[in-house]
């Protein structure tokens, strides 16, 4: 049976000053969305959005409420990070569902956030598909590309408003609908992503081996020169 998709977007706050950064600063979720699409014919198996309290640094959050366009009005109806995490978990199951988001920050930052909040991650990262990755391995690109390239390039009818967490996730649910309409599969997906990391382990050891070489060299013509 195939597994089914919890795809999520996190909007989080961030401290771009070059000054002033409190020295245990860490990203904090402020916005939930997700959209949970059945393995078998991508039906929508349930949603979720949330806007969510800040609970470390709520004085650096406005930088990021002004860019995902969130008002005080909206932070009132904000909801505590562990009840986000519960209602994540609500559509999740461990080892039967993949959890989808466009690129590391998202699994990144729910994670920190467990750990600050002293509180178990429910999702196993063995679960975590970084579809933006996937998108990029199809492609054959070095760099990931941004969202809205992608739905642009797969000719994906976009919803909504960009950096906006409901919408985000929707989009790139479509996004992974286009890409397995195309033939692709998640297991091509961690096949690939597999095979690329083994490669650059073989050139990293072949580097390391060819400087330990140079090294030893370059101190047999040291010890000639010295006899």
């Amino acid at each position: 049976m195939p597994r089914n998709f919890l795809i999520v977007d996190f909007e989080f706050t961030m401290y771009t000053r070059p000054v002033g950064k409190p020295r245990d600063f860490f990203p904090e979720i402020i916005e939930v969305g997700g959209v949970k699409l059945s393995g078998e014919d991508n039906r929508n198996l349930g949603e979720v959005q949330n806007f969510v309290k800040i609970h470390f640094f709520p004085r650096h959050a406005q930088e990021a409420m002004d860019f995902c366009m969130i008002t005080p009005d909206d932070m009132k109806k904000a909801i505590p990070f562990k009840s986000t995490v519960e209602k994540l978990s609500e559509l999740y199951v461990p080892g039967e569902t993949y959890f989808v988001a466009w690129g590391t920050e998202d699994y990144r930052v729910l994670n920190l956030g467990c750990e600050k909040h002293r509180i178990k991650n429910p999702i196993l990262h063995e679960d975590y598909l970084d579809i933006g990755e996937a998108y990029k391995i199809f492609k054959g690109e070095q760099q990931t590309p941004g969202l809205k390239r992608a739905t642009e390039e797969l000719e994906v009818e976009s919803d909504g408003l960009w950096h906006t967490a409901y919408d985000d996730a929707k989009n790139t649910g479509k996004v992974l609908v286009a890409l397995l309409q195309k033939g692709w599969t998640p297991e091509q997906y961690f096949a690939d992503k597999e095979r690329i990391e083994a490669e650059r382990e073989a050139i990293r050891e072949a580097k390391h081996k060819a400087w330990l070489e140079r090294n030893k060299l370059k101190k047999c013509e040291e010890l000639y020169l010295i006899n």
